[in-house]
């Protein structure tokens, strides 16, 4: 499921939510579609709004999320679009191209939308991020990687990394 974080304002309520339940709620709109049945997130229709804009988004429930909000946006204001939130998928890196860099370019053009000279740089550079994921998607072009020649390794991201979101 999304954080709570409100869909106009962007206001960040984890922490209040998450400790004493309060600071926002969330709207279900006319367009709402649950998700199957043993799948995990949040149902596409289904937003959270801080106390300051939930009633204005409770009375426009009976509206399309798209429609809602472009009501919400001329009643309210705009916003700044909200930062986007650090990834937390480890990712998978060449640490040395390796004697058939051909190979390995090859594969690297294939595994992301990098253009031919993009990937030339990233070849150059010696050691690059190839594409972030879950690890089993990451071990099929692990395995090709390490066939081409190249030396690889999967990288977590670290705790100093990761931004504490509750302030």
């Amino acid at each position: 499921m999304k954080p709570p974080i409100c869909d106009l304002c962007h206001n960040d309520f984890r922490c209040e939510y998450g400790h004493r339940g309060t600071g926002g709620g969330a709207v279900s709109f006319a367009d709402v579609r649950p998700l199957p049945e043993g799948a995990a997130g949040q149902a596409p229709g289904l937003e959270w709004f801080c106390n300051e804009h939930l009633a204005s988004a409770q009375a426009l429930a009976h509206l399309s999320h798209g429609a809602a909000m472009e009501q919400l946006r001329a009643d309210h204001g705009p916003f700044p679009e909200y930062p986007s939130l650090p990834s937390l998928d480890p990712a998978l890196w060449v640490i040395e191209v390796g004697p058939r860099p051909a190979n390995v370019f090859s594969l690297l053009r294939q595994a992301t939308p990098l253009s031919p000279q993009l990937a030339k740089q990233c070849l150059a550079a010696g050691t690059f991020k190839v594409l972030g994921g879950w690890p089993a998607a990451l071990a099929v072009w692990q395995r090709a990687l390490v066939e081409a020649g190249a030396t690889v390794e999967i990288r977590y991201p670290s705790s100093r990394n990761i931004q504490l979101f509750c302030r």
